[in-house]
């Protein structure tokens, strides 16, 4: 059987690796764009290559058939997929899976070297230039050339990343063959507000963050934050950029961060009290940096400069419990993690085989499937390999 991969990020290289290694007969060869395999992969937990997720609840995954996914694969089976090709995990912050090398580079040497061990095709720098369906074989041009599958997995991913490999063409000639792609968001992305943050930029905070849509709360996280020119990012921040954009028809987006979760209100009124007796000065400067100081005081509504009243300390009290940001938009698809969108589930068999072309699968990001930060797009990935692998055998 001859097989054909569009696409060398991880979802394309695991199934070719799960699919020779089962069969070492199988013709497998994958094209892409990029003049080297996983790219994405590499900046993978800041280098660290954050394999999985051992926690998964209702706010993971964006849509049901991505638990679904999921739970056919889920990161205990995975963990043994990867201890079967000889890479060994582990656990750390009691819940995020990774190598054992802690290295996204040792990783993707690791996975090339056992692309060249099971004789599997690559070919490099090229496009695709167009596709048919004939007869159930899949004739596909590329760089002007005719090559016959009897399978050919789409493998492209989304459109986060350019950089990296990740530019979103191949949606513009899947609509032409009349797939509905819904619209590509940059998730997983630092957000933009509409407050000023001139002053504190790069300030980095740690708090509780509440996401409120409409005045309600969706979402909460506890993270660090970094202040940008004209936003915010962390990872707290990115989880919630993806929420909102699966939200739909909202008025309004706040982020609430409460900068002292462990005190209450008045715990921490009492604490601040003191220090404001203490010193002949703002005692802000004992607790943040000058510039955050100062941001918070005059944000807060404290009447007096240097030293407070009490209804100055409880104002101040009331702002660092409840600092809010309102939404405005998420950065662009370079500076996000994930794609939000792609190609419409419906025109998808459980197989992730095409239902209006025969011998066509999708896998990985280009499915309009995805997940937080912390492991879950990666374990989707190969979620989503294993079930083509699994309907090919």
């Amino acid at each position: 059987m001859k097989i054909g991969i569009l696409g060398q990020g991880v979802s394309g290289v695991i199934l070719a690796i799960m699919l020779k290694k089962k069969d070492s007969s199988l013709d497998i060869t994958i094209f892409d764009h990029n003049d080297k395999t996983n790219k994405k992969l590499l900046a993978t937990g800041n280098g660290r290559c954050n394999l999985g997720n051992l926690n998964i609840d209702d706010k993971s995954y964006n849509n049901e058939f991505a638990y679904s996914l999921y739970n056919d694969f889920d990161i205990n089976k995975q963990r043994e997929f990867y201890d079967s090709i000889g890479i060994m995990t582990r656990v750390l912050n009691e819940n995020l899976v990774y190598p054992f090398s802690l290295s996204s580079q040792q990783i993707v040497s690791y996975l090339n070297k056992l692309i060249k061990e099971f004789k599997i095709k690559l070919i490099n720098n090229v496009n695709l230039d167009s596709y048919n369906v004939n007869d159930n074989r899949v004739e596909v041009i590329i760089k002007n050339k005719l090559y016959i599958f009897d399978k050919f997995i789409f493998a492209t991913g989304g459109k986060s990343k350019e950089a990296l490999g990740s530019d979103g063409t191949v949606f513009k000639l899947l609509k032409k063959h009349g797939y509905l792609i819904k619209e590509l968001k940059p998730g997983l992305s630092p957000i933009r507000v509409y407050e000023n943050t001139k002053g504190i930029e790069n300030e980095r905070l740690k708090g509780k963050i509440s996401l409120l849509i409409d005045k309600k709360i969706v979402y909460q996280e506890f993270g660090e934050i970094l202040v940008k020119k004209d936003g915010l990012s962390g990872i707290c921040i990115m989880n919630c950029s993806s929420i909102i954009l699966r939200s739909k028809n909202f008025k309004k987006a706040i982020i609430s961060i409460d900068l002292f979760n462990e005190f209450t209100l008045e715990e921490l009124e009492n604490k601040f009290k003191k220090y404001n007796d203490l010193a002949g000065f703002s005692f802000l400067e004992g607790i943040f940096t000058l510039k955050m100081s100062e941001f918070i005081r005059k944000n807060s509504g404290a009447k007096n400069l240097y030293k407070f009243d009490n209804r100055d300390v409880k104002n101040i009290v009331s702002y660092v419990k409840n600092v809010t940001f309102t939404y405005k938009e998420n950065y662009g698809f370079d500076d996000s993690q994930v794609t939000i969108g792609g190609i419409d589930l419906s025109y998808l068999k459980e197989t992730l085989e095409s239902k209006i072309e025969k011998n066509i699968y999708f896998v990985g990001e280009m499915l309009d499937v995805d997940g937080l930060c912390g492991g879950y797009n990666l374990m989707l990935c190969l979620a989503s390999s294993s079930r083509v692998f699994t309907s090919l055998n």
